[in-house]
């Protein structure tokens, strides 16, 4: 085929004329199973129509490469000086829909000492071949699955072989991307008050924090969760509001996971939010976190969390297996869900425990968090008294990927997977963020 019509018209008879063989077997490959059954004829056709697109993918790219190899030779794309032709040299290209085999045009650069060819840098394949698309499948697939069966699923989706090691390079290495981007967005945010633009504007946001527990080689540690939510209209009733989610993890300490979860809020719309509410079980770096990023918000404790310390408190009172722990504790409970706490507090001072220890130990808990118990004000007010939306990410977030049977990790892997794996489980943020990045995506190590 000669590479010299560049009209549509010409490249399409250009294109059908290289084709032409490919078509002729397609057609053959059809009249032979015409009679069979649709599963069948699915299957062929999509693995004949993979093969004919890439061959026509194949054929476009070759007369591109034709075009520039009579042209100038490009400068460098490091530093821009003159390059040396060093001719064509094949790349087997890895796509979803299959291989095809690019004879790009290589050039040399005598100030850098490198190689370079335009067409992959064109194209955005990276080192290995693999296509843009292809690399977001795998990383897709790898943050929802373990890595054998990502690859296993890849393979029955699209007729793609990838083994289970690159699938685990590939999310690991984008996930830990992803988190060194935010990493950045923070110290500028921080350091250098360079916000990041702002995404939405809700009239509430909801900020819950939690801990979940996530196995490592050494044991297990405590990886740290925020769910951002973007209230979109306010309801007269909480169960009825339409929420946005936005997931923040982090492995790391508590300072880092409050900065992360403060530059995604101010994304959200923090500055013009109406209401900001901060949900958390009562442990004290969540509060800590609260005052320091979400000062005017209104700070409350998962009702779920004070029931359990209520029948913490109950057992202590009247003794573990007590047949009057359920009673006192489901009238505490009602009297609590109705902002009685002050006057719950008062008739608890004067009580005779049977644990006196851990009663004492229940009685603090609920008096240093008293400030956050007005239940009756909240439900009012339409706001959430439970933080089951960071409790459900504690879940389909962390738990399902990386604390499957046998999963033991090291903190670059559980710290990429579970990077990617809410960056796929937030709110519109996985096609925002793979759109924005020039490629091919570098891995990170």
């Amino acid at each position: 085929m000669v590479p010299n019509d560049t009209t549509v018209d010409g490249l399409a008879e250009q294109l059908m004329e290289a084709v032409a063989e490919d078509m002729k077997e397609l057609a053959r490959w059809l009249v032979q199973h015409r009679q069979g059954e649709l599963r069948t004829l699915e299957d062929g056709l999509r693995a004949s129509g993979h093969r004919l697109l890439c061959r026509l993918m194949e054929e476009s790219l070759v007369q591109e490469e034709e075009v520039r190899r009579e042209g100038l030779h490009p400068g460098c794309a490091q530093c821009g000086q003159e390059t040396s032709w060093l001719g064509q040299r094949p790349k087997r290209v890895h796509l979803l829909l299959g291989e095809m085999v690019l004879p790009r045009c290589c050039y040399y650069c005598a100030e850098c000492h490198t190689t370079w060819a335009p067409l992959d840098r064109q194209l955005g394949i990276d080192q290995s071949g693999r296509s843009p698309r292809l690399v977001e499948a795998m990383a897709l697939l790898g943050a929802e699955l373990p890595f054998s069966p990502a690859s296993q699923r890849l393979a029955q989706l699209c007729g793609v072989t990838v083994g289970p090691s690159q699938i685990e390079e590939v999310t690991e290495g984008i996930g830990q991307t992803w988190q060194q981007q935010e990493m950045v967005q923070m110290t500028r945010a921080f350091e250098n008050h360079q916000l990041p633009p702002v995404e939405n504007h809700y009239p509430w946001l909801v900020v819950a924090l939690d801990g979940v527990m996530a196995p490592y080689r050494d044991g297990y540690h405590e990886v740290k969760v925020a769910a951002i939510g973007g209230v979109e209209w306010v309801p007269p009733e909480w169960a009825e509001a339409s929420v946005a989610w936005r997931y923040v993890v982090h492995t790391g300490d508590v300072a880092t996971l409050g900065k992360l979860a403060w530059l995604e809020s101010y994304r959200q719309g923090l500055e013009e939010a109406e209401q900001v509410i901060v949900l958390g079980d009562g442990a004290p770096w969540i509060w800590h976190l609260a005052e320091d990023h979400w000062p005017g918000g209104v700070q409350i404790l998962d009702f779920y969390h004070a029931t359990q310390h209520l029948w913490a408190m109950g057992r202590s009172l009247w003794g573990e297996g007590s047949c009057q722990v359920a009673p006192w504790v489901e009238a505490a409970k009602d009297r609590l869900a109705g902002g009685k706490v002050e006057e719950l507090l008062a008739q608890w001072r004067d009580l005779q425990a049977q644990d006196s220890e851990g009663f004492a130990k229940e009685l603090n808990y609920f008096t240093n968090q008293r400030q956050r118990m007005k239940y009756d004000e909240y439900r009012a007010a339409g706001y959430p008294i439970g933080s089951g939306a960071v409790e459900s990410a504690n879940r389909h977030v962390v738990g399902v990927r990386v604390k499957q049977a046998g999963m033991r990790w090291l903190e670059p892997g559980i710290k990429g997977v579970l990077a990617l794996r809410a960056l796929l489980r937030s709110s519109q943020r996985w096609s925002q963020w793979w759109d924005r990045q020039s490629l091919p995506i570098p891995l990170a190590a």
